[in-house]
């Protein structure tokens, strides 16, 4: 097999020009310029600021999650920052291990600690996730897609759940089943599973302290209603006279997206999000919906590569010297 199709990245690139088509196959670009004239480019900064107000929630919420480490709200912040650039550069979101080499080149905490904060991390989204969903699923008449993709997303977070009830109560079950099914795959897959497992367990010491664990799930609302506000400016750029619940469906759709893997940044996925939410749910026309997919991810991209390249200035670092680290800190197998 000719080494191009083992890379991740020709893969990654080929899913993203796929979803990239079938969003845009269908809009009348001779009707896009008039579409671009109404828009209100002033509401730009405003998502700029919002974009910033939503990191640092993000940067207090994973000082919670690391209570007792002196992770200053800058470091948590330019961490936050570093991530979401990298996952932007990079394939197989590369900017989590980016975040956490970045930690542990800060001595705030070891890396290994700091990668199953970012685990916990992703079981916060979820909670909040699967309430805009169920929001959604009772609010709008989705299509079958949708609902399908929803309800394997609660299902999935369900499953995760229940995983966190067997650790706190039945650990050692935990352990067994997780390791007789991991076995079951090959063995470069099964290392993964188990240095993933083990990352989770890390990150899940939170749950045992009520206060913080409570914080940090309030800091995880706090984010997604400013990432929500974030899509609500935008909608209002475009004056389509949409508001908060339409808002809120598509961040659903956004997240239910990313669990598609794809090339860095959900180039393709996002605009494909765009399109079946405020086309085939919100009745917009292809090209609104379109151009909103495109200028909104340019939007968020812009903010990601200005602060990125700000954040990198600032610590005096590179991106061949984080990328050339990237392995550094991922999950080792376990012996």
């Amino acid at each position: 097999m000719p080494p191009m199709l083992k890379s991740k990245k020709f893969w990654g690139f080929l899913v993203s020009i796929f979803f990239l088509w079938l969003a845009l196959r269908k809009v009348e670009w001779n009707a896009v310029p008039e579409i671009i004239g109404r828009l209100d480019y002033s509401y730009i900064l405003l998502m700029f600021f919002t974009y910033t107000l939503e990191h640092l929630a993000r940067a207090y919420r994973w000082r919670a999650i690391l209570p007792g480490k002196a992770l200053k709200v800058k470091h948590a912040y330019f961490g936050i920052v570093l991530g979401y650039f990298f996952n932007n550069l990079l394939p197989a979101r590369a900017g989590e291990f980016i975040r956490a080499f970045y930690l542990k080149k800060k001595k705030t905490a070891p890396a290994s600690e700091v990668f199953g904060s970012v685990v916990f991390e992703r079981f916060l989204d979820g909670i909040v996730i699967i309430s805009l969903i169920v929001f959604s699923l009772n609010y709008f008449p989705t299509t079958p897609l949708v609902q399908k993709a929803s309800i394997s997303a609660i299902v999935f977070y369900f499953f995760v759940l229940l995983a966190i009830l067997l650790l706190q109560f039945r650990r050692a079950l935990f352990e067994s089943l997780t390791r007789k099914f991991f076995d079951l795959f090959p063995e470069k897959i099964s290392r993964i599973l188990h240095n993933s497992r083990e990352s989770f367990i890390n990150g899940l010491g939170l749950i045992a302290r009520p206060r913080l664990f409570f914080r940090a799930i309030l800091l995880s609302i706090i984010s997604w209603a400013l990432s929500v506000l974030t899509v609500y400016i935008c909608l209002q750029m475009f004056k389509l006279g949409l508001g908060w619940p339409e808002a809120i469906l598509l961040i659903c759709v956004l997240s239910i997206g990313s669990m598609i893997p794809t090339s860095p940044g959900m180039i393709g996925i996002y605009e494909f999000c765009c399109v079946l939410a405020l086309n085939g749910i919100l009745g917009q026309s292809e090209e609104v919906a379109g151009l909103f997919g495109l200028f909104s991810h340019t939007i968020g991209y812009l903010y990601v590569l200005i602060a990125g390249f700000i954040v990198l200035t600032v610590e005096g670092l590179s991106l061949s010297d984080l990328s050339r680290h990237q392995e550094e800190i991922s999950p080792q197998p376990q012996v």
